[in-house]
Formats: C-alpha cells, structure tokens, sequence
C-alpha cells in the first residue's frame, strides 16, 4: 500500500506525458486537429512581433480554452511549469539586463565593502547548507538573491572600494516579460495536448500527417511509434529514477555532497542502473509487442477510424484564419 501511495505521487509530481481521462469537448476533438493546432500555436507564437502583448493575449487565449474546457484541474498544468521555472526566471533576469534601451524604470546602487561581501557570501553558503531541507528551493533561491542585491545597496560597515549603478531598462522588462509568456503559451498547450489526448491516438494522428512521406519511402508508422513510446515513458523514467535515488539514500548516498569527482562517481551509480532498467523495458515492450503481432512498417487497420466531426472544422478554421492574419500582418498587408 505504501509502495502505491508513493507511485502515485511520483505520477501526481510529473505531468508531461501523462492522459487524464474526462468526459469533455477537448478530449473529443479529432486527435489530428489537436496536433495541427498545436503546430500552428508553436509557429504562430514565435512569428509574434515583439512587443505585441495584444496578439499574445490571444495565442494565450486559445490554450486557456483548452484548460477551462478540459475539465482537468488547472494546478496540473501549471505543475508542468515546474521542471521549466528556473529557465524562465533565468530568460527574465538576462533579458533585463540584455535590453539597455529606452527609459530606466528602476537603479540599483551597489556598494561593493568587505563586510557586505563577507555577509553575502555566508547567506549563499548557508543556502547550499539547507536548501534540500527547503520547500520551495527556487522560491527561496530568489528571495535570497533580492535580498543580497538590498543588502549591497549599502554599505555596512567601511567605505566601499568599489561601487556600481545597476540600470534596469523599461524596454528589459517588456522583452523579458513577452518571452516568459512566449514560452507559457507553448508549454501550456503542450500539456493540453498530452493530457486530452491517448498515446494511440496521438500515434495515429502523427502517422496520418506524416504520410506522405511514405512515397519517398520513410515509413511513418515507425516514426510515429517512436514519438509515442518516448512520450509514454517519459513519466514512468522519472519513477525508476526516484526509485533508484531513493535505493541510494538508504545506503548513505547524498548526490549534493562530497567533493567534484565524488559526485561524479555517484551520478554513474545512478546513470548505469538507468540504462539497465531503460534496455530491460525495452525488451520487455519488444516482447509484448511481438506477441500481439506487431510488425515494423506492416499495413494495419484501425480498430476506430479517426473522423473529424463539426467542431474539429470549427476549431481549425479559427486557428487557421487567426494564423492567416497574422502572416498577412507580418508580410505588412495590414496592420497588427
């Protein structure tokens, strides 16, 4: 029972690649429209001039409508966002200061003495101490480095010997704002996708855009399986990983203490159990596969045909027409 609990939650912990059945309108539309729209989404939101919050508030309308309608409970997408935080606090934090243009919204003097240092240094290093002790480590982690930047502002004790204004520009907050929701929209549409859509499904409606290629001889079928085996065991990785962390905690293993080539040496221990789980699996999906009578590159019938129905004519007609607009408004036909 124990042993349930704690795979539960590992699964509850890892979102991509997970199906959560519901009995909505999204996880009936046509799985190719799904996948087509999310296409679109991906190429539509890059093709966004920069600086159009207008347009991106309604890229970001779409996936939004997805989650509403999904029935699925929102703190499982924004857990998706989780594994990405740190990238996007980093893409803020050096847009910031990558932009050096326009009005300066906030200056930040720096007071560089010994003592500001040394108390600085003692904060990170007591950090590091008890951060895996800590809830929220990147929370934290930014708090933490709020506070050192307050704290350099002025000076202890001493005079200072060196000092610095740090300049943040309107124009850095704009651009870093707009790629953070750039790369929100993209996620979250992601995450609808994988959790309204079955792995087959999702097979089949790769298989089905990808087909023709088949007259320059690729066969998709493979491919398309590919892709959905990956997925499929994206989830199920991350428990063998936990488990197998968890195996060398109890030996008295700490992945985040002991010197450089230490922690190297453990890494191995853990990345060679890893490999041997990930060929055993595959040996193991290879079996079952077989004994159903699967055949690489075969011509299989389906056991429910995949037919697009009013609404999936619905929702890629406005994707389609919104995605239009917006190539017309880059090309300068009209104005955005």
């Amino acid at each position: 029972m124990i042993l349930l609990l704690e795979a539960r939650q590992m699964n509850d912990k890892i979102v991509f690649g997970q199906y959560i059945y519901r009995n909505s309108i999204i996880h009936k539309l046509d799985p190719r429209v799904k996948l087509g729209v999310l296409f679109i989404m991906m190429i539509g939101t890059f093709l966004i001039p920069k600086d159009n919050f207008i347009l991106l508030g309604i890229a970001f309308f779409i996936p939004l409508i997805a989650v509403i309608f999904s029935k699925i409970s929102l703190f499982k997408y924004l857990k998706s966002l989780k594994q990405i935080a740190f990238v996007m606090i980093f893409s803020f934090v050096f847009q910031l200061f990558a932009s050096p243009s326009g009005k300066i919204v906030i200056t930040f003097p720096i007071h560089f003495t010994y003592v500001n240092i040394i108390i600085s240094s003692l904060i990170l290093i007591a950090y590091f101490i008890v951060r895996k002790y800590l809830p929220f480590k990147l929370l934290c982690l930014v708090l933490i480095c709020l506070f050192i930047l307050y704290l350099l502002r002025y000076p202890i004790y001493g005079n200072p010997f060196t000092s610095v204004n740090l300049h943040i520009y309107e124009s850095g907050i704009v651009h870093g704002s707009f790629l953070v929701l750039r790369v929100f929209v993209i996620i979250l549409a992601s995450t609808a996708l994988t959790l309204t859509t079955k792995p087959t499904d999702l097979t089949n409606a790769i298989e089905w855009i990808l087909k023709p290629l088949e007259k320059i001889k690729i066969k998709t079928s493979i491919f398309a399986m590919m892709i959905s085996i990956a997925l499929r065991f994206i989830p199920t990785l991350f428990n063998e990983t936990n488990k197998i962390l968890k195996a060398q905690a109890s030996r008295g293993v700490d992945f985040n203490e002991g010197k450089f080539r230490e922690q190297i040496k453990q890494i191995v221990s853990l990345l060679v159990p890893m490999f041997v789980i990930s060929i055993k699996r595959a040996e193991d999906l290879a079996d079952a596969m077989e004994a159903r009578g699967y055949i690489p590159g075969a011509v299989r019938t389906k056991l429910v045909k995949m037919k697009c129905h009013l609404l999936d004519y619905v929702v890629l007609f406005v994707v389609l027409t919104l995605f239009i607009l917006l190539i017309l408004g880059r090309c300068g036909l009209y104005a955005l």
